[in-house]
């Protein structure tokens, strides 16, 4: 009898696991397109400064373009409206504004939502000057969030179609592991200097890589990295006509940041790219990542040509996923 009851009990313990497991692969796939957020918002509030904070934090101007595009595309429906379509959306942000609420604040959830790879942010206030101060409080890590989270999701596209050779050699030749999507090709591979690129009729998406010693802090200043970069693409990337070569565009602001990423210092660079004696040009990331144990600055640099289309955002994105899964041997988990 007991031996009965132990099977009995074990059973239902597998079956309960086997329920948690089958709910969590029964949750649909996220909808929406790359850069997509979708609002929850009654229309009282959307048509006021509430809705107005939000579609300037969410819409504002991305950085580093050469045409004006906005950080994300915003979409706004009401709860009446929100039916099980819009639940699976990529990135949602709910707000509820009554009288009624309990707990004024953020959260912000990935795990626990509506589709695999979601990201929800929810903001509960009593009155909209509540809210508007909670919006106006958090905006860098609302923008942070939902970035790192299309981010994540195009990093996780890529490792399903990454090319070993590629990876292996990366990996072999700069001493670090980096995730290297089948769509790359070897435009040029030197003992100092790699490029690969994305080649389409209408499209040129690709990063160099290359490397020097880490001296002391000036070797991440500002003026150091455009002086080193300048350099070495005018040395490497030539331009269609004779004597032409990839340069930093230096009439234009070229933001300046510094990060950990996987546990590595980071600086970022952020402008437009031009070829000098020619007429190309376009967005630039360039992310030096600090090798510590090994005195040296890896340096993975991105551009986008895209001179049909305006919209150039989404492949900017789609070379910043790259670059951030750098990780060196000493990088502590």
């Amino acid at each position: 009898m007991k031996k009965l009851f132990l099977l009995s009990s074990i059973v239902v313990v597998i079956s309960t696991m086997i329920g948690c497991k089958e709910t969590k692969a029964l949750k649909p796939n996220i909808t929406g397109s790359m850069g997509e957020v979708l609002m929850v918002m009654d229309d009282k509030w959307r048509n006021s400064d509430a809705g107005e904070t939000m579609r300037a934090m969410l819409m504002q101007p991305m950085e580093g373009l050469p045409q004006v595009e906005p950080i994300f595309n915003l979409s706004i429906t009401p709860h009446r409206a929100f039916t099980s379509t819009m639940k699976t959306f990529r990135s949602l942000i709910v707000v509820r504004i009554a009288d009624d609420v309990e707990n004024e604040g953020i959260s912000f959830q990935s795990e626990d939502n509506y589709a695999k790879g979601q990201y929800i942010i929810r903001i509960f206030a009593k009155s909209e000057e509540k809210f508007i101060e909670i919006a106006d409080n958090n905006q860098y890590r609302i923008i942070a969030a939902l970035l790192k989270a299309e981010l994540n999701r195009t990093r996780q596209y890529f490792r399903k179609y990454t090319d070993g050779g590629l990876h292996n050699e990366i990996e072999k030749k700069w001493g670090m592991q980096m995730i290297a999507p089948n769509i790359f090709k070897k435009m040029k591979v030197t003992p100092t200097f790699s490029w690969y690129s994305n080649e389409t009729p209408t499209l040129s998406q690709g990063m160099f890589i290359y490397s020097f010693d880490y001296n002391s802090e000036e070797s991440l200043s500002k003026v150091y990295l455009l002086n080193k970069r300048d350099s070495i693409l005018k040395a490497n990337v030539p331009g269609p006509s004779d004597g032409s070569y990839m340069t930093s565009e230096h009439e234009l602001p070229i933001t300046y940041k510094a990060f950990d990423i996987n546990n590595h210092y980071t600086v970022e660079l952020r402008g437009l790219w031009k070829v000098q004696g020619d007429l190309m040009g376009g967005p630039f990331v360039t992310l030096a990542h600090l090798d510590y144990e090994n005195s040296r600055v890896v340096v993975t640099d991105s551009y986008i040509y895209y001179p049909e289309e305006p919209k150039k955002r989404n492949y900017v994105w789609q070379m910043e996923a790259l670059m951030q899964s750098v990780k060196f041997p000493d990088d502590k988990e």
